[in-house]
């Protein structure tokens, strides 16, 4: 059985709940059909489709997402550090990003933290219907989540990636992947991003700056 954390949870048409629950040491997602109302941080325990909370049986896997099923990119300038396609196939992490952090002398893979713990989960949310500033705080308390669980300080390693942040929204974008989802910077809309954006893809496919007007 793999152990999933409870992030989310809907009412379905027919008055049951669709929980979403993440699996942080092996990154993947599954979406939960249950009679039974469980507390946002409750853990349950997933073997194929069956599902159970303490021992009992509560539901089933009516769907599934992992990592293993999407690429990661490391070919491109992205101005928020990190991102997704729109199909939700791709992460993307900024190419000039670094791949390890040093934080307490502990080595952090970036791919690990950024790419498949907060930018991918966050994605999944969206697609689930969560709106991008409410996706990326479950996203941020995954991958703050992750992070204890490597046994590493989530504020020095906040710290220490922040600078690497700030940098990379600074610098000039050479490269966006036309395929960018670019919902996170009309929520609230960033006219300065969207302008890079779109000179960077070199494409007059969509004016993006009309749209953000």
């Amino acid at each position: 059985m793999m152990k999933y954390k409870v992030l989310s949870k809907k009412r379905s048409e027919n008055g049951e709940f669709l929980l979403l629950a993440v699996n942080y040491i092996y990154p993947s997602m599954v979406k939960i059909l249950s009679k039974q109302k469980l507390k946002i941080d409750s853990f349950v325990y997933v073997d194929n489709e069956s599902v159970y909370y303490k021992k009992k049986y509560i539901g089933k896997v009516v769907e599934s997402k992992s990592s293993d099923d999407i690429v990661i990119s490391t070919d491109y300038t992205i101005k928020y550090t990190g991102g997704y396609s729109v199909d939700g196939n791709r992460i993307f992490l900024d190419k000039y990003f670094p791949r390890f952090v040093l934080v307490n002398k502990k080595y952090v893979s970036m791919i690990d933290t950024i790419a498949k713990h907060h930018e991918l989960t966050e994605k999944w949310l969206v697609d689930f219907g969560y709106s991008y500033p409410y996706a990326h705080r479950l996203a941020n308390s995954v991958e703050r989540d992750f992070v204890k669980l490597l046994k590493v300080d989530w504020e020095s390693y906040d710290a220490a990636i922040s600078k690497y942040v700030r940098e990379t929204y600074k610098r000039k974008l050479e490269n966006t992947p036309v395929d960018l989802d670019l919902l996170p910077y009309f929520q609230p809309i960033d006219h300065k991003a969207l302008r890079e954006i779109k000179e960077s893809m070199n494409t007059e496919i969509i004016n993006l700056i009309k749209y953000a007007e």
